[in-house]
């Protein structure tokens, strides 16, 4: 296999990786850094600020109902280039603003970059460009909105302090054009257009594709089962960690350490995909799965703890929650496949990740609510917690009707020639 052969799909993850490092990690991810100030400098009440991610969630849902059409129609590199720049212009409106209207404009244009840059295209993109170690692959690119959580929230703050949020969302909006322009040189839809062939494990020529039939026993009632958790994941993940940052600070936690708690959430994601992705190439995805739930209703708990005011428990729950959150995108390309075999892919992960996003639409306005009747955001990561739990349960369910989800067999062999 040619050195080309061997390097073109791993640049191609790593323009996915720049993908989700902007549109996930800058758009959604690090967010919560910038919710308090938003929050002191306008004036606005918890439940106004919860509106500007409820606004965000709800065009991430539209945007993941088109977003396979959108790739099929005028290309995978077209769209999520475009997406990006949808959310430099986001950028540039929130600095722009103190309203809370011109807030939510922006905010469903960094919804809309969202869905068309995300998850659904990149998990496209590993699909046509990765034989063997999908998984793996998948998890790798997809912590790249990690890394973004872990770089940013530090010299965030203190740009926020200094210069202001104008100057901190104007400074992203630059960045997030730069790296638009990396995507366009790194991403392709497909080695084919290239005159290459997707990757395969050492490169052994002949290696014959792995077909993923679709499991028996998924019927409607199941595949409703199947929504219902992946709809429950929604609120605690997406809600969850765009207000990690006020929950801490809401209970006294001060600016560096709420800064530092963001990382250490963005540090243990990036290593949750990857991790998530191996373990679902060598265990299969249904005890990966289970494996992650349980770190996921571990962290919940701890985050629960706020109020005791320890940082050593603050940073437990930090780096359990960021080892969790793989559950809220990883997963979803993992369990369309188990569940639906190839035939189904793109169908399971449009749906996953659209019943992901009106999960956050119809409990958006909680945690705010919930606040300005508590003075804390810590009922709603009990709420989270009751969440978890019943989506692992609805899991299961799943996983014990179709028998999907075992341990990978190894792939066969090329036979040899005479």
């Amino acid at each position: 296999m040619s050195s080309r052969q061997a390097l073109r799909p791993w640049l191609v993850c790593l323009g996915g990786a720049i993908m989700l490092f902007s549109v996930m990690g800058l758009g959604s991810n690090v967010y919560s850094v910038y919710q308090p100030f938003i929050i002191a400098q306008n004036g606005f009440t918890n439940t106004q600020a919860a509106w500007i991610i409820t606004t965000r969630s709800l065009f991430i849902v539209l945007g993941m109902l088109t977003a396979n059409a959108l790739c099929v129609r005028v290309g995978i590199r077209p769209a999520v280039t475009g997406a990006m720049l949808l959310l430099a212009l986001s950028r540039f409106l929130f600095g722009a603003t103190g309203s809370l209207p011109a807030y939510l404009v922006a905010a469903a244009t960094t919804g809309l970059a969202y869905s068309w840059a995300g998850m659904i295209p990149l998990s496209l993109l590993i699909n046509n460009w990765f034989q063997d170690r999908n998984a793996f692959a998948l998890g790798l690119a997809s912590a790249g909105s990690g890394l973004a959580t872990i770089l940013v929230p530090t010299p965030l703050t203190w740009l926020i302090q200094t210069g202001g949020l104008k100057a901190a969302f104007w400074t992203e909006g630059v960045f997030v054009l730069a790296l638009a322009l990396l995507v366009l040189i790194l991403v392709r839809d497909e080695p084919g257009s290239l005159g290459l062939a997707p990757y395969v494990q050492g490169g052994t020529a002949g290696h014959p594709p792995v077909h993923h039939p679709a499991p028996g026993g998924m019927t409607p009632l199941y595949w409703g089962l199947y929504l219902t958790a992946v709809f429950l994941t929604g609120a605690p993940t997406g809600i969850g960690i765009s207000n990690v940052g006020v929950l801490y600070r809401t209970e006294g936690y001060n600016p560096s350490t709420v800064a530092a708690l963001v990382s250490c959430v963005g540090l243990a994601l990036m290593a949750g995909k990857i991790l998530y992705g191996e373990l679902a190439d060598r265990l299969g995805g249904r005890l990966a799965s289970y494996i992650l739930y349980v770190v996921a209703l571990a962290a919940y708990g701890l985050l629960c703890l706020a109020p005791n005011g320890s940082e050593l428990c603050a940073f437990g729950a930090a780096a359990l929650f960021g080892l969790a959150l793989p559950l809220s995108n990883v997963s979803y390309s993992i369990w369309a496949k188990d569940f639906l075999g190839d035939a189904g892919f793109s169908r399971g992960l449009k749906w996953s990740q659209s019943l992901y996003a009106l999960g956050i639409v119809v409990f958006g306005p909680v945690p705010g609510w919930l606040a300005d009747r508590t003075d804390s955001y810590v009922a709603s990561y009990q709420l989270f917690l009751g969440m978890m739990a019943l989506s692992w349960l609805f899991i299961i369910l799943v996983y014990r009707r179709t028998g999907a989800g075992g341990r990978p067999t190894a792939s066969p062999a090329p036979s040899p020639t005479k």
